[in-house]
């Protein structure tokens, strides 16, 4: 396949060729899945969540080796290992800094004077305004679609996005429900200047997951995931399986919040490392239902930019068509 180009905003403030970032997935996305969508062309980013310093630093200086291509690290503020992972961040001049779960603020300073460029993940409008409050290079609008942690608000990708575009006026990465070049094209068409795949990365060669989780991605249907935490505030979008339905049934009895959390983050390592497919907590993205193929990660870059450009000729021919040409 003939490799096409998008040039947008996204890709000329991040040094990448296709404007795609992987999104962070904890126990999955080290250096050696980042390096595979460095290598590929777009931006592969660390996912420190569940990392001490020192893995961390590790992590960083493997990647570096593996790539010379620019590359994010994913710090979710509320976590209890974001100082640690910040700390580091800021010693060891990760070129591209990604801020998820919590307020931007005290961070943006620093990273800025450390010369990093700074994403923020918001889940709705006034997130939005603070991160660009906050001094944000870029922000990532992510809807309800997604895999993983979500927002009590539930925002749909389609709504969330040309809302941020509108306040803001910054770049804007849409997350959440896309796995193919269709809906590249449509986050282009509703103002974000490039997008995020979590789930879609999930089902790929390079990809260290287990085989199991891998095809748990790959046999999923529409309905296949579910919502769980939400009377815990910390919402996880999942499989269906086994584990969701002890979380649901948690949350009936009013279980305390912290030991739902608990169970929900000790059942991803589960999953990620083991394999259990049942009793772990097996995140992924409502885009599951449209994956059925494993392939390559320059491959799946490739094609799904090539088919974004595909549809939007498409669509420009269909806005340029006169009354009743057919």
């Amino acid at each position: 396949m003939s490799q096409v180009l998008l040039s947008t905003r996204v890709t000329e403030l991040l040094g990448i060729r296709y404007p795609i970032i992987q999104g962070a997935m904890a126990w999955v996305t080290a250096s050696e899945m980042a390096a595979a969508v460095c290598n590929a062309g777009a931006l592969g980013t660390l996912a420190a969540a569940t990392w001490g310093p020192e893995r961390l630093r590790e992590e960083i200086r493997l990647l570096r080796e593996k790539t010379s291509g620019p590359f994010a690290v994913n710090v979710p503020l509320r976590l209890p290992t974001a100082r640690g992972a910040m700390e580091v961040v800021l010693e060891e001049a990760v070129p591209i800094v990604v801020l998820s779960a919590g307020d931007p603020m005290p961070w943006v300073r620093p990273l800025l004077e450390a010369k990093s460029t700074v994403l923020q993940v918001v889940f709705n409008c006034e997130m939005a305004s603070r991160a660009k409050e906050a001094g944000v290079h870029a922000l990532i609008a992510m809807g309800a679609e997604a895999g993983g942690n979500l927002c009590p608000d539930e925002l749909s990708t389609m709504v969330l996005v040309p809302q941020v575009a509108d306040i803001t006026g910054l770049p804007v990465i849409a997350a959440g429900g896309i796995a193919d070049g269709r809906g590249l094209a449509a986050a282009l068409a509703l103002g974000a200047d490039g997008i995020q795949m979590g789930t879609r990365l999930l089902a790929t060669r390079e990809c260290t997951v287990h085989p199991r989780y891998k095809q748990a991605v790959l046999d999923a249907g529409d309905t296949a995931t579910t919502v769980i935490g939400r009377s815990t505030g910390l919402e996880f979008r999942a499989l269906k399986n086994e584990l969701t339905r002890r979380i649901r049934a948690m949350e009936r009895w009013g279980e305390k919040k912290e030991t739902i959390d608990a169970r929900t983050f000790e059942a991803l390592k589960l999953a990620v490392t083991d394999g259990d497919v049942e009793r772990g907590a097996v995140l992924m993205g409502q885009a599951a239902g449209m994956i059925r193929e494993e392939e390559s990660v320059s491959r799946l870059l490739d094609r799904i930019t090539n088919e974004a450009v595909e549809r939007l000729a498409a669509l420009a021919h269909l806005a340029g068509r006169k009354g009743g040409e057919q």
